[in-house]
């Protein structure tokens, strides 16, 4: 009984498919299971006419845009949140180096590296939302 090979792993052995660097075996199942996948058959056409393999627009489906979706919408949540952490605490820092020095020197200091911290963690996300 044969097993049905998932179509993430068909996907991932595409190219070496499309530039003949697999096995026979390995080109029969690729070829097995383009028959029975039409969508994926139609990607695989495409790939061989196209000049390079990010010229070929990848399958989505519901669940693949909605999972796009909801992680773009995290990002955006962290993004605003640490954004507004960080300026709260940059600014927050010339209050307490004013009212708060004589009893606790380190305090605009703590703030300051708070907001640094803040700051960076906005980055990093507002980063990974341009990739």
């Amino acid at each position: 009984m044969k097993e049905k090979i998932p179509q993430h792993v068909i996907l991932d052995l595409l190219p070496l498919y499309l530039a003949d660097e697999v096995s026979e075996e390995t080109r029969s199942l690729i070829e097995d299971h383009l028959k029975t996948d039409s969508q994926l058959a139609k990607l695989a056409e495409q790939a061989k006419y196209a000049p390079s393999l990010q010229e070929i627009p990848a399958p989505i489906t519901k669940e693949t845009e909605m999972e796009a979706f909801k992680k773009v919408k995290k990002l955006m949540i962290q993004h605003n949140v640490f954004l507004f952490m960080a300026v709260l605490t940059t600014f927050m820092s010339v209050p307490a180096a004013i009212s708060l020095y004589d009893e606790f020197p380190p305090a605009p200091f703590l703030f300051l590296a708070i907001a640094i911290i803040f700051w960076g963690a906005f980055f990093w996300v507002n980063r990974k939302i341009s990739d």
